[in-house]
């Protein structure tokens, strides 16, 4: 397994899509999902490697924690916050989580792929993305 971060094609294509329509096309990124993967992230990712699907009361994906996103706008980033809590995907190993937006079909933000964590009642995992603008000053 490769851990690692990547921002989807189809990221990219919400970012431009919602900063340069006067109406866009997609929804904003307002929820996460979680799985057992391990491919390494790559830009044509169009959904988690092995998603789990019932994981959230049901559910595929989860909203964001109250209060994220958070904007700092002088630093130039975002922070996003999601918890998978005590009751949630207890049995599983959990390698990848990635950002997604509430369209029809929803469209992946970006997957990341890390060194699995063994999901009991007793642990909780809070997975934090931190997104940063960068360009030249």
């Amino acid at each position: 397994m490769a851990v690692g971060a990547k921002v989807t094609k189809d990221g990219k294509n919400i970012a431009l899509n919602r900063t340069y329509q006067s109406s866009p096309d997609y929804t904003y990124i307002s929820q996460f999902g979680i799985g057992t993967g391990s491919t390494t992230p790559a830009e044509s990712d169009t959904a988690l490697d092995s998603a789990l699907t019932t994981w959230n009361a049901g559910a595929e994906f989860k909203g964001f924690s109250t209060g994220y996103p958070q904007f700092d706008e002088t630093n130039k980033k975002v922070t996003i916050r999601g918890l998978i809590n005590s009751t949630e995907a207890n049995g599983e190993t959990i390698t990848e989580v990635g950002e997604f937006n509430a369209d029809g079909t929803e469209k992946m933000f970006s997957r990341d792929v890390f060194t699995g964590i063994d999901k009991t009642g007793n642990i909780e995992i809070a997975v934090v993305w931190v997104h940063k603008v960068l360009a030249p000053s």
